[in-house]
């Protein structure tokens, strides 16, 4: 007879006492095991909590971004408005169609009001450009119904083995989030984030340490083991500003439901100075776990923000659903 820590198969609890070896229904566990089941347990607990804040989000790959930061054929603002259009993007088994958030069809006729274009050539100058690059492919079932699918280099939902890579090549980006972006507006009606600040914080994405959050030139080491930090002066670099000031500013300009986008941190080293630059983990991230701690402290404010306008919203379309109610009885009583 052994005195352990073991699993009931037929329960799945973990018990103590006295088992016989061998036994069919019960597994023994060491106290080591037993202490990484719990820290797994902990982890996906605190995940899941995460994500029911955060909500759902779609996959960019790493290259792609890269890429596309290159990509002549498209201006600062074209790009900053196709990251902003991939999140509506639906499962491959759906279709890879662009639905709304209400689980409707984004058509043609829809897309120029989404993306707040006033301009109609302007529109259709982008638009005809995704259509030539392969980016949307127009499926079309009448005059007024022209369906569009998404091309899954750009964005994708789902498993990321399903897509042909692996999720270390890839970034989280949360849908509301990014839409609540683009969308924003102050009290004047004026948008809170310019194109600019959107193509910056997209084109960084793919620089997000896995662990961490902060942005290197080696996203996947762990930020003490070579993952080559980017300082402000380096990503001024990258972007072509003769100031650092000016990247700076982008970057804390950049907000999200008044919080910050994009965390800078300040230390010393062999007596110099340095900077690091920390995403938002409610916006983009590249963990499959819950953010730490530390990386949340550093956005107190957003959680308590984006839970807000989430309660507002269920309020919303808990009205919108009585009044449909109420009009689909008065619809009845006058039949």
């Amino acid at each position: 007879m052994t005195i352990n820590k073991y699993v009931d198969l037929e329960t799945g609890e973990v018990k103590t006492g006295a088992l016989v070896e061998n036994s069919e229904n019960k597994i023994i566990i060491d106290k080591d095991a037993l202490l990484r089941m719990k820290d797994f347990q902990n982890d996906k607990k605190n995940y899941e909590l995460f994500q029911d804040v955060a909500g759902g989000f779609s996959f960019m790959l790493v290259e792609t971004l890269k890429e596309l930061h290159k990509d002549t054929r498209f201006n600062d603002m074209e790009k900053a408005r196709i990251m902003f259009l991939g999140t509506y993007v639906s499962y491959e088994s759906s279709g890879r169609y662009l639905f709304t958030n209400n689980n409707k069809h984004l058509l043609k006729a829809d897309l120029q009001e989404l993306l707040e274009i006033t301009n109609k050539k302007e529109f259709y100058k982008f638009y005809n450009k995704l259509v030539e690059n392969g980016i949307i492919e127009e499926e079309v079932l009448g005059r007024f119904e022209i369906r569009l699918k998404w091309n899954s280099k750009y964005h994708f939902k789902g498993k990321a083995s399903g897509a042909g890579t692996s999720s270390t090549e890839t970034v989280k980006a949360y849908d509301r989030q990014i839409q609540a972006l683009y969308k924003e507006k102050n009290a004047k009606g004026k948008s809170v984030n310019t194109p600019k600040n959107l193509y910056v914080l997209f084109m960084v994405l793919s620089f997000i340490n896995i662990e961490s959050g902060a942005l290197c030139r080696n996203p996947h080491n762990p930020i003490e083991e070579d993952a080559e930090p980017l300082e402000l002066s380096g990503l001024a670099e990258m972007f072509g500003y003769s100031r650092i000031s000016m990247l700076k500013n982008k970057l804390m300009n950049c907000k999200l439901f008044g919080t910050n986008v994009f965390f800078i941190g300040e230390g010393m080293l062999d007596r110099k100075k340095y900077t690091r630059i920390y995403v938002n983990p409610f916006v983009a991230s590249r963990s499959p776990k819950a953010p730490n701690p530390s990386l949340l402290a550093m956005f107190p404010n957003t959680e308590n923000e984006i839970a807000k306008r989430l309660i507002s919203q269920q309020r919303i379309n808990s009205i919108y659903a009585e009044t449909r109610k109420d009009r689909e009885r008065e619809k009845k009583q006058n039949v």
